[in-house]
């Protein structure tokens, strides 16, 4: 009984200090005094409220098994209202007094209470006043934690354009958003970065000593790094906006700043880069009227022969033959030795059904391919090698301490290739286009679409147009076959008997 009813006091330093305890509750006389203290038998919580001229009506003392804090209840409108102004260590009852005055002041003002309000102020963002790297670090956490979480190369992409813009003679990523609403700063960060030029890292020297990559300007880079800066303040300004509005103030930017640089035309039309891919031969797909094509094939098998070489000749082999992007054949793993739960979260290939599937790809979706005949071949060759180790991926990474497990890169074997092959370009990527531009004469858009992985929501036919899993490996198959026939000596080794 004692324990749920409240009562009323003119409170003072000695009576807060020393005679108020969770032992004891105090009784209130018809005078307004305390006339005496009867047990807290079961140290229930009880409040005692401040009956002084100076105290606002609904401040008192909270007093707690383990503490006693100063208190504020009060109705705001339609709504009783309750704040913790402090503890009663802390805060001398005069200084309580006058703060729980501005505590309701401030409740009556905003409809919120003072531990509200600090939660709006947690989430409350100003952009003018945030760094552009502050608004980059904001943008990071909202791309790792939304429900489709950006892949591990989108943030390393962001990280490195973080470390651009924070290069000599950039200088951007310590600058206040606000601060480059003039637009000039953006523009010479911009023009710096895109006639620069690569720069080994002290120390190192050139994968390939004949590339021309170090001689041209770093346009690219440029347009990357800025694209996403623009991206993260974009975000932190949407942001801003939400809060602004419900908190019925205007945001502090109107106009993201790097928009100047769209405005301004310092970003390529695509026509302007085309014309740059073709300039710098940034697209090698292979040809199967040239001869390119079969020379690969031929150098690879040559390769493949030897043993250390093997996984990263298949994994090339493979790349080739399914059209994939650089990586997303690497981190497959034989389905046979994984678990239900594990198949349903990675990438894998499951010999008995005759499938491999593609675990969350560039555009955020599961891709699956039919095993056609050589693809099958190599790796049925792969999963037999394997057996005695047991290793639940298909291209197991040589050193057992590598940290992702599997094979990763490429690079290396592939400039190798190029010179046994006599090709003068060619990048992981190339094989994709190589597979695309063979498909393209062999089968139709739909099929070709289907095979790539490509996903357009504005073309509406494609929604319209279904391939099935017969056709589907038939298709595969003639693609297949297609660019074996280019090495004859691969198709007789490649395609089972």
């Amino acid at each position: 009984m004692e324990g749920k009813q409240s009562r009323r006091v003119a409170l003072t330093a000695t009576m807060v200090k020393e005679q108020l305890s969770i032992a004891r509750i105090p009784v209130i006389g018809a005078t307004g005094k305390i006339v005496k203290f009867a047990p807290n038998a079961e140290q229930k919580r009880y409040v005692v409220f401040d009956a002084h001229r100076d105290a606002p009506v609904g401040f008192g003392v909270a007093v707690n098994r383990t503490s006693m804090s100063y208190i504020l209840q009060r109705r705001v409108g339609a709504r009783v209202m309750k704040a913790t102004i402090g503890n009663c260590r802390d805060i001398p009852l005069a200084k309580a007094r006058e703060d729980a005055k501005a505590a309701l002041e401030a409740m009556r003002n905003t409809g919120r209470t003072p531990a509200e309000a600090r939660e709006v102020s947690k989430g409350e963002i100003h952009v003018a006043s945030m760094t552009v790297a502050e608004c980059i670090a904001l943008y990071r956490k909202h791309l790792v934690e939304r429900a489709q979480p950006a892949k591990d190369s989108s943030l390393r992409g962001l990280e490195q354009a973080l470390r651009r813009l924070g290069r000599p003679g950039v200088d951007l990523a310590n600058q206040k958003v606000g601060d480059l609403v003039t637009e000039k700063r953006i523009l010479e960060a911009f023009d710096t970065l895109a006639r620069g030029k690569r720069a080994l890292v002290t120390g190192t020297k050139r994968a390939n000593p004949d590339t021309k990559a170090y001689e041209r300007p770093t346009i690219t880079t440029a347009e990357l790094t800025f694209r996403w800066a623009s991206r993260a303040v974009d975000y932190c300004m949407t942001r801003e906006r939400r809060i602004a509005a419900n908190a019925g103030r205007a945001p502090s930017l109107q106009t993201n700043p790097f928009q100047v640089l769209r405005d301004e035309g310092r970003y390529r039309t695509k026509k302007q880069l085309e014309e740059h891919y073709e300039a710098t031969g940034a697209r090698n797909p292979l040809q199967l009227r040239d001869g390119s094509l079969g020379r690969f094939l031929e150098a690879l098998w040559e390769k493949r022969k030897v043993p250390n070489h093997r996984t990263a000749c298949d994994y090339l082999f493979l790349t080739l033959l399914w059209g994939t992007r650089r990586g997303e054949a690497a981190p497959l793993r034989w389905r046979h030795r994984i678990t239900k739960e594990e198949a349903s979260v990675c990438s894998w290939v499951d010999l008995e059904a005759g499938w491999v599937s593609f675990f969350d790809t560039k555009n955020g979706t599961t891709h699956t391919l039919p095993l056609a005949p050589a693809a099958r071949r190599i790796l049925v060759l792969r999963e037999e090698a394997s057996q005695e180790a047991a290793s639940p991926w298909v291209f197991p990474a040589r050193s057992s301490k590598a940290t992702q497990g599997h094979y990763l890169d490429s690079k290396a074997i592939l400039e190798g290739l190029k010179k046994n092959g006599g090709i003068q370009e060619l990048r992981t990527h190339d094989l994709r286009r190589t597979f695309a531009t063979v498909a393209e004469e062999m089968t139709s858009y739909a099929v070709v679409k289907r095979l790539l992985n490509h996903r357009d929501l504005r073309d509406v036919t494609g929604r319209y147009s279904r391939v099935d899993e017969d056709r589907l490996l038939e298709e595969l198959t003639r693609v297949e076959s297609a660019m074996l026939r280019s090495a004859p000596y691969v198709a007789v080794a490649a395609l089972p008997v």
